[in-house]
């Protein structure tokens, strides 16, 4: 059974190019004891002298000719092979993330982009949905990650890093009468309806900590809706707040559809992350953008 393998096949082929062990020892970064031991196995798996070695170098026997002619075609078929990867087009690979309504029109559309410059091969797929659905997509492998806020409930499975936190707005329509002031109150929202989400979802959870915190917890004429479009229209049409995560109105505050009311408080804020799965490992796409998430908020 041969045992000759390509560091053999290497050694050989610097000694005949260089035409002396020492200075292929010098060019191999190895032990001239080390190429001489190299072709003593050689020429013993082959069974034949290979080479004289002589006070000026060494010279290649008839056999070691006819072996020089089949290791040279053998160690450039090789080389092609390993250069392959790197010239050959890379396989497209699929990239999908679970994207939570906030994240969706705010931070993810930024980092998409940045992904397809930074990797063309990698298609993108982006999915839209409510933490349940998403979060079964993810522990099931359909999606990759998910983006968006902390949702601090079914956790089983999934880990969450946070990224930056997000304030959570009131915002009217741009003529709205509201608009313009620079100093309001919360009884000044009390003529108008107050769109916000469902009892016992984060963002009510925040609104109505922030109205107790201010003592109005109480005569706001409220409107639960977790739509967006509804949302948009009701405000646009009936002179609504709407309170809403900036990055679902991201592109409506830039577009001047709508304007944020002056209410700050750190009850109004929440976290903005990265979900992903705990019993496997991140794809190498999936990575690779988790990275750019990252970097986006650096």
């Amino acid at each position: 059974m041969s045992l000759i393998n390509l560091r053999h096949l290497r050694v050989f082929a610097a000694v005949v190019s260089s035409g002396s062990l020492a200075t292929a020892a010098r060019l191999m970064h190895i032990t001239l004891s080390a190429v001489s031991k190299s072709l003593k196995e050689l020429e013993q798996d082959v069974g034949a002298q290979l080479l004289i070695r002589g006070r000026k170098g060494v010279q290649l026997t008839q056999a070691g000719e006819t072996f020089h002619q089949h290791a040279a075609q053998a160690l450039s078929s090789f080389n092609q092979a390993l250069a392959l990867p790197q010239t050959a087009p890379l396989m497209p690979q699929v990239l999908r993330v679970g994207a939570l309504p906030t994240a969706a029109g705010y931070m993810l559309a930024p980092v998409v982009a940045h992904m397809r410059e930074q990797a063309p091969h990698v298609q993108v797929q982006v999915v839209s949905g409510v933490y349940e659905f998403l979060v079964g997509k993810l522990r099931t492998g359909a999606i990759d990650l998910i983006v968006g806020r902390l949702i601090g409930r079914d956790m089983l499975g999934v880990a969450f890093e946070a990224l930056y936190e997000e304030d959570l707005l009131m915002v009217v329509r741009s003529e709205h009468p509201l608009a313009d002031r620079e100093h309001l109150r919360l009884e000044d929202l009390r003529p108008h309806v107050l769109i916000t989400s469902p009892k016992g979802s984060l963002v009510r959870i925040s609104v109505e900590n922030f109205l107790l915190s201010e003592n109005a917890s109480e005569r706001f004429d409220i409107l639960e809706s977790l739509s967006e479009t509804f949302s948009r229209v009701y405000v646009q049409d009936y002179d609504a707040v709407w309170c809403v995560q900036r990055g679902v109105v991201d592109l409506d505050l830039r577009l001047g559809i709508v304007r944020a009311l002056p209410f700050t408080s750190p009850l109004l804020r929440a976290p903005v992350g990265l979900t992903t799965p705990t019993d496997r490992p991140l794809s190498e796409a999936a990575a690779h953008f988790a990275a750019l998430l990252r970097a986006w908020r650096a």
